[in-house]
């Protein structure tokens, strides 16, 4: 196992974002200024309370939301205090303290995809020993979810949400154009087809689209193919499927063009206000997932919108999925180990969690509590659970170097969108890359 050093945290802050992007996850957490929960006379720390750092990558009303339930445990457990500070952009804070041996006591700015990462890079106190102690057997929580927590034998950490890839659509620009509102596409051809009914383009340039193309790491399952052969430690990046589903990004930006799409996405409005391109009409089918109901009541409440899976190939899989999410870890150095699992455990509770994913309408990563008729009573919602808990659904790889995998992925997808390289050079490039670096983690 190889320690986290300066040259992780140094490529890491070069390759977060795009990272991010690749995930599917980067709109999760809309921009918000930097929040830190302020010690009012009310919630200061009692002076022989253990107290906790505590920094999250949620922001804005999420934050607030979660403020919530740390405010609920500190006045709870007067023996702790737990102080939460956004880092949400600045993720390359975390490996730097983590390098620095000062981390937080308390950490879930970890996506999944990193989880691995981080943990084969001694970046992470393994909490088996903890969950094992409390009687934690992982029954409760969905085996995907569970399992993916999980490398080399430890428990790395724990979740209380989990996002699924899904879309949402415009039933009534749908309608609009003459298509069944009731029945999106479900085969790319039917996409195909959508697309260029939705599409609004003159003389000033693209006003509207179907669906927009991108995020390859997805799209590759949907085409039958996949990353990583965890048994043989080898990338599978330039397989046929994966060459195909590239192959399909790029030909819908050369037949839009790509200077066109880029000047159509420069127009975009905020993400976190009824501007989203979304809300907005600009973008009709919708890359997200469930977390999106919640900004859609905030900001566009009376959207008439419905949800849809990706579309996918002859051959390919159906109602497809992948999944990440924020991952609670106590880094490397915590000093108060002990503390920070309780928070962590505390968290985990059917009542916190159901309390946090209510607010966020995320998915909560126990089984009875997104069973609930809380969250299953929105159809929208249940669309989502249903999906993430189909046959087609992918975490991502255990794999030490996915965070270059995400990185070059990103990439390759830009060499291909702007007609620099064909997909199978692409990710010819990409599959040599990250096997290098994979090859090296290893004989560490």
């Amino acid at each position: 196992m190889t320690t986290l050093s300066r040259r992780d945290v140094l490529r890491a802050a070069g390759t977060t974002a795009a990272g991010l992007a690749m995930a599917g996850v980067a709109g999760c957490q809309p921009a918000a200024k930097p929040t830190t929960a302020a010690n009012t006379a009310a919630n200061a720390p009692q002076t022989d309370s253990v107290f906790l750092n505590y920094w999250t990558g949620w922001s804005g009303k999420e934050f607030d939301a979660l403020q919530l339930s740390v405010d609920k445990y500190n006045k709870e457990n007067p023996k702790a205090f737990v102080n939460m500070t956004t880092v949400f952009g600045q993720y390359e804070k975390v490996l730097t303290a983590i390098a620095g041996g000062n981390p937080p006591d308390v950490i879930s700015a970890v996506w999944l995809h990193q989880l691995v990462s981080m943990a084969g890079r001694d970046g992470l106190i393994p909490v088996t020993q903890y969950a094992t102690g409390d009687g934690i057997t992982g029954k409760e929580y969905w085996p995907n979810v569970w399992d993916a927590w999980h490398w080399k034998g430890d428990l790395w950490g724990m979740a209380i949400t989990v996002n699924a890839s899904t879309f949402t659509y415009r039933r009534d620009i749908f309608k609009e154009v003459g298509l069944d509102p009731d029945k999106p596409p479900q085969t790319i051809a039917e996409l195909e087809d959508a697309d260029k009914k939705l599409e609004k383009v003159d003389d000033k340039g693209i006003q509207r689209v179907g669906m927009m193309r991108g995020s390859i790491f997805s799209w590759a399952y949907v085409y039958g193919g996949d990353w990583f052969d965890e048994k043989a430690n080898k990338v599978t990046a330039d397989t046929e499927k994966n060459i195909a589903a590239l192959d399909m990004i790029g030909e819908y930006y050369k037949r839009l063009g790509t200077s066109k799409i880029q000047a159509f996405q420069s127009g975009f409005g905020d993400f976190m206000s009824a501007n989203n391109p979304f809300m907005a009409g600009l973008q009709t089918i919708y890359n997200c997932g469930e977390w999106m109901i919640q900004f859609i009541k905030e900001f566009a409440p009376d959207t008439d919108y419905a949800y849809m899976t990706y579309p996918h190939p002859d051959g390919g899989r159906e109602n497809m999925t992948t999944f990440d999410g924020s991952v609670f870890t106590i880094p490397k150095g915590a000093k108060h180990a002990d503390s920070s699992w309780k928070f962590i455990s505390w968290l985990c509770k059917d009542e916190n969690m159901a309390e946090i994913d209510y607010a966020f309408q995320n998915i909560p990563t126990k089984i009875a509590v997104a069973q609930s008729d809380k969250f299953m009573s929105d159809p929208k919602f249940k669309f989502n659970v249903d999906v993430y808990t189909g046959k087609n659904v992918f975490g991502p790889p255990k794999m030490p170097a996915m965070d270059l995998l995400y990185t070059q992925l990103a990439e390759a997808e830009g060499f291909v969108t702007r007609g620099e390289k064909t997909a199978a050079q692409a990710l010819k490039d990409v599959q040599a890359g990250v096997q290098k670096e994979l090859d090296s983690l290893s004989k560490k």
